[in-house]
């Protein structure tokens, strides 16, 4: 009910404001549209600061200058965190403790990620490969990354339940100074302890061209070299955590970049992208192609805003023998097609300002494998067969996802009103075999199975900037997902542990919070920039994957009734089928997110914290087979970064405080709760602060110098959600606990010319 009357309240806002466009056009008396003074800063703005100044959840981070990794830079966000897997060479980006596909829309350049790796592993249950939704993107082409918490707008909340990261690349105006010709770009950086060594050139050229415009075209190629193993503080090799650390994990990814940028004239812009990305480690080779086409008409008309961008994307694991036991010439490949349409009008209502914007995109994703199975019994014809159908390696699936989507901002003196209305309609196929005759299934016999769903969701922001220094906001969404192939076609079982009746996930989430500019608070010349939340959400219909047993007649059970009725329940055929459900009660997470940045002459300050709490249930998969991880976030974790610039802001130098509160991670001995059979989590070992030293050069206008001290007080600790800390390997006395790098040094410059 609730959804209902927000969705009918944004929609009829959005109708009548989109009615009253043609005639409010006119009313000027010229036929042009009046707009309240704009005030321009005569310096740019940092996108950081940009992001704390406004209105939501959102955060920002530009180019990296301080050697740190992805994750680092991710985790230094509130609400923000990663999954880490060492044997995926993905980036997963979590958001208030959700990740993967549907849960957090994870993007580079504009364009949605649907990669999903598997990588194998010797310690897992049957060896089965660790699985993880990611991005496979080279940090080296990194420029920047934007993150909205709770709901993303427009094509960008589309099948997002907790948000949207967003991955910005090099680009040609990166590449090419201002006013010149041609330009190149490089980067360098090597490291101690198994970090290794990586390089980046780009060449650019733009040249004036049609009538006013441009054309831009920009190739840039990077490649790295990682060690496989490392010595955490207490100088403990990497090699002997029991795992796996070793040649298997040492890589050599490659990537490709390739940008043409045109702007025909004041009108027409379209921008053309090529990526691809190489690795070979874990016994399998990795590639992945990405390609966009951007179109962008701004005609003189306030009406017209449009955007356009259609996209394709290819990736593919191959696997090397011995990789998969019992399991040859083996491959699985990802593949998404998308095409995005929007256009943004604006024109003065009721005295105020207003942007509206209509839109619609179209998603097509595929999950394929090809598996060879070297499994031959006599006495079983179907076993080769069997073996196949009966492993949850590489669930295979397609998905239809299509949306309208509607976005409106008012602004209207101290008032800002931002209401948006989506309508998603989902659509899951694939094949399901047939199930064995003893255990009860609906379809029993083989099938095509074809899951559809469709929901509204509406989004509503009020705030209203009463000082320079205090900007409160509120904001409610209602956010949906629709289940993937991963989860529907689960098959450790073959048919019998696949749910055709699976459902998507819905959220409703609540915002409350205030940004804040302030002045000459402590100094005549400092500056300090806050933005404070508290959040809470509800989701409903969590999936997450259970255990089943077959009791008397065949019915699937739950682990938790045979528990309660000491087995007795149980029919003469055992077999265990892991199968994903939906929640019977929702999920509840809540927290309060701060980001705030201080600056006093040259020293600064910036500060990320955050404090949350979810109920959100384990999935048996994740300890036996691999097939996902805890998100759970640490329940405190802040980073501090403090530092200064001398030389005439030529020099910086600082520190980054890492602060990880009390954690969990999956059980390494797959403890089961006495009750429910649920798989239990367990406290991971106290995370002392971290520190990371900083400096930056700038010898001139085209050269920087750039050195770093990671864990500079070579702290020994556990990382938070790093999936090696949960697998068996981790629960025996004599292997040492997967533990971090130790104090580790690294080194790099970047070169324009």
């Amino acid at each position: 009910m609730k959804t209902k009357v927000m969705a009918h309240a944004v929609g009829v806002c959005i109708a009548l404001l989109a009615q009253q466009a043609a005639a409010q056009t006119q009313d000027s008396g010229n036929g042009k549209v009046e707009f309240s003074p704009l005030n321009v800063s005569g310096e740019a703005i940092e996108v950081d600061q940009q992001a704390l100044e406004k209105p939501g959840a959102f955060s920002s981070r530009g180019a990296d200058t301080r050697l740190q990794p992805v994750d680092q830079i991710l985790r230094g966000m509130p609400g923000t965190f990663t999954q880490i897997d060492p044997g995926q060479g993905a980036i997963s980006v979590n958001i208030r403790g959700l990740s993967g596909f549907g849960r957090v829309n994870t993007m580079i350049d504009g364009v949605t990620q649907n990669y999903y790796g598997s990588a194998p592993s010797e310690v897992a249950h049957g060896s089965v490969p660790s699985s993880q939704f990611g991005a496979l993107i080279d940090p080296n082409f990194i420029v920047g990354v934007d993150v909205s918490r709770g709901n993303a707008k427009g094509s960008d909340g589309v099948n997002a339940l907790s948000g949207s990261a967003n991955f910005r690349t090099i680009g040609v105006d990166d590449v090419v100074f201002t006013g010149e010709k041609t330009g190149g770009r490089t980067k360098l950086s090597t490291g101690s302890n198994g970090v290794g060594r990586s390089a980046m050139l780009a060449a650019g050229i733009k040249l004036p061209a049609f009538e006013g415009g441009s054309v831009g075209f920009m190739a840039a190629t990077s490649a790295s070299v990682i060690g496989s193993n490392y010595k955490n503080a207490k100088g403990v090799n990497s090699e002997e955590f029991g795992f796996g650390y070793n040649q298997y994990y040492r890589q050599k990814p490659k990537s490709q970049l390739l940008k043409l940028d045109m702007k025909v004239n004041n009108f027409h812009a379209l921008e053309l992208s090529a990526r691809d990305y190489r690795n070979s480690f874990t016994r399998r080779d990795i590639k992945s192609d990405d390609y966009y086409l951007k179109y962008h008409y701004t005609p003189f008309s306030e009406l017209i805003d449009l955007n356009i961008v259609a996209s394709r994307s290819r990736g593919n694991q191959k696997y090397m023998p011995g990789a998969l036991i019992n399991f040859i010439n083996t491959n699985a490949a990802n593949s998404a097609d998308a095409f995005d349409i929007n256009n943004t009008s604006s024109f003065r209502f009721g005295g105020g300002d207003v942007l509206l914007t209509l839109g619609g995109k179209v998603m097509r994703n595929k999950y394929s494998k090809h598996v060879e199975s070297l499994v031959h019994d006599p006495d079983n014809p179907l076993a080769n067969q069997q073996s196949i159908e009966n492993n949850t390696f590489g669930p295979e699936g397609r998905q239809k996802i299509d949306s309208l989507h509607a976005g409106l901002q008012y602004n209207h003196g101290i008032y800002q009103i931002n209401a948006g209305l989506n309508y998603t309609s989902f659509t899951l196929s694939g094949y399901k075999p047939a199930c064995d005759p003893r255990v009860q299934c609906f379809p029993q016999g083989a099938a095509q199975i074809a899951l559809k769903e469709h929901g509204v969701q509406p989004s509503l922001l009020v705030s209203a900037q009463v000082k320079p220094w205090f900007q409160p906001f509120a904001s409610a969404e209602r956010t949906m997902r629709g289940p993937n192939p991963q989860e529907v076609f689960f098959s450790n079982d073959g048919g019998a542990s696949m749910n055709p009746f699976l459902k998507g996930e819905k959220s409703a989430t609540y915002q409350l919070g205030f940004n804040s500019s302030m002045h000459g608070l402590l100094a005549k010349d400092d500056a300090l920039n806050f933005k404070v939340l508290y959040f809470r959400s509800k989701i409903d219909g969590f999936i997450n994957s259970q255990s089943f047993l077959v009791c008397r007649g065949g019915r699937k059970c739950n682990i938790a009734e045979v528990i309660a009725t000491n087995w007795a329940t149980l029919d003469d055929y055992m077999t265990n089928m892991y199968i994903y459900v939906n929640s019977p009660t929702p999920v509840r997470s809540r927290g309060v997110e701060l980001e705030a940045q201080y600056q006093f002459g040259p020293s600064y300050a910036r500060l990320s914290y955050t404090r949350s709490k979810t109920t959100q249930p384990t999935s048996i998969a994740s300890s036996w087979f691999g097939a996902s991880d805890i998100s759970e976030l640490p329940n405190v974790y802040y980073t501090l970064d403090l530092g200064t610039r001398l030389l005439d802001n030529k020099l910086e130098m600082g520190a980054l405080v890492q602060h990880t509160g009390s954690n969990r991670r999956l059980s390494p001995d797959n403890e089961a709760d006495e009750v429910t059979g649920a798989t239990m989590t367990v406290v991971n070992p106290k995370i002392p602060a971290v520190v990371d030293l900083y400096a930056s050069y700038q010898m001139s206008k085209n050269l920087f110098l750039r050195l770093s001290v990671q864990n500079a007080m070579n702290k020994d600790f556990s990382e938070a959600l790093n999936r090696l800390n949960s697998i068996p390997s981790q629960s025996s006395d004599n292997k040492p606990l997967s533990t971090a790098r130790g104090r580790t040094y690294l080194a790099g410059l970047e070169y324009r010319f």
